[in-house]
């Protein structure tokens, strides 16, 4: 019995894992480059937060679905610290990766469809019942479509909200193409992903 009642008492795991993020989202609250522009670029890390929290009791997901979340979430905010400008790992990146522009941005949207892809296809198989190709590319449209809609978010938000910032905010960096470039990543990251799970299963190294 009294075994029973101190597992039952212990955090489960997503709050544990919203415990850390918590602990490290304080840390990155201290000092950032542009309190205002901080500030924006956490509105999407407040609804997330908002919702995953709302929705647990009634729609709670896996433990690998919390930790994707989680690290995403915790990739944006080390880079709304800075408003996506220079960050510590930059000249790593260019080194690794080449090129003229920061790629700590596209990190961070490569690492949206890499990390969120699971979770959404997730809830598609439960909310749809979808199996198989129809959940996996179901998926990879709600990346690309959701991807597409926070880039239209952005800019609708520099403009009512803080056109003088629309730049920073942005962060396109020069790159007219730069949401392209975005969305793209997003992309293969939620292919690559979703494939590689598919391949899993296909050999029986994953489950369904």
């Amino acid at each position: 019995m009294a075994k029973s009642l101190a597992t039952t008492s212990r955090p489960a795991f997503p709050v544990l894992v919203l415990l850390a993020y918590g602990v490290f989202w304080a840390w990155m609250a201290i000092a950032p480059e542009n309190r205002f522009d901080w500030l924006l670029e956490n509105l999407l890390i407040f609804l997330c937060v908002g919702v995953l929290i709302g929705t647990y009791r009634l729609f709670p997901l896996s433990h690998g679905s919390y930790v994707g979340l989680a690290l995403f979430l915790a990739l944006h905010t080390y880079g709304a610290h800075g408003s996506y400008g220079a960050t510590p790992i930059d000249p790593l990146l260019q080194l690794l990766f080449g090129g003229g522009r920061l790629p700590y941005d596209r990190l961070v949207h490569l690492a949206y469809g890499v990390l969120l892809a699971g979770p959404i296809r997730e809830a598609l198989m439960r909310l749809a019942g979808l199996r198989g190709f129809a959940a996996d590319a179901l998926a990879v449209a709600v990346v690309l479509a959701t991807g597409a809609f926070y880039e239209l978010i952005e800019m609708w938000v520099a403009g009512l909200v803080a056109p003088e910032m629309g730049t920073m905010f942005l962060g396109a960096q020069g790159d007219p193409w730069d949401a392209q470039h975005d969305m793209k990543l997003e992309l293969f990251g939620a292919v690559a992903v979703l494939g590689l799970g598919a391949l899993l299963r296909r050999l029986n190294l994953f489950a369904k």
